[in-house]
């Protein structure tokens, strides 16, 4: 195959992927979207990615919300995604958990969280945890 036949399937290939990514993000069907740490019972659309975000209230009953500190927040990062201006922090307990509705069985799942630590207390030490799945170890 020529080389600028290459180049046009896979411009077209990620023309259609881009394009699906932006209808499922506009319609959201069996997508949940959460922001964690955002002020209780909130919905909003983010303006670069048009998907809707709803704040974590209530899929998790612990922890505490926070803002990243000034230094990392808008005006001064006019790129920072509003989704990670706030967070939840879990300064108590060995293991806290987001109860998420589950699908049936056998449906697979796409899971994408993004982290900014943010200097949200001051301490400038970035935190470390690990994440799980259910009782599977995802990642730390």
């Amino acid at each position: 195959m020529a080389t600028a036949s290459r180049f046009f399937l896979l411009w077209m290939l990620s023309s259609v992927v881009g394009l699906s990514i932006f209808i499922h993000a506009q319609q959201q069907t069996g997508f949940i979207s959460i922001d964690c740490g955002g002020p209780e019972n909130l919905e909003y659309t983010d303006d670069a990615t048009n998907i809707k975000y709803s704040t974590d209230g209530s899929y998790i009953q612990t922890g505490v919300n926070k803002n990243i500190s000034s230094e990392y927040n808008y005006p001064k990062n006019q790129n920072l995604p509003e989704p990670l201006s706030d967070l939840r922090s879990f300064p108590q307990g060995v293991r806290n958990c987001y109860s998420l509705t589950a699908g049936r069985q056998g449906n697979l799942y796409l899971i994408r969280a993004s982290f900014l630590y943010g200097n949200y207390d001051g301490e400038n030490k970035l935190p470390e945890f690990d994440l799980y799945v259910g009782a599977n170890f995802w990642s730390s």
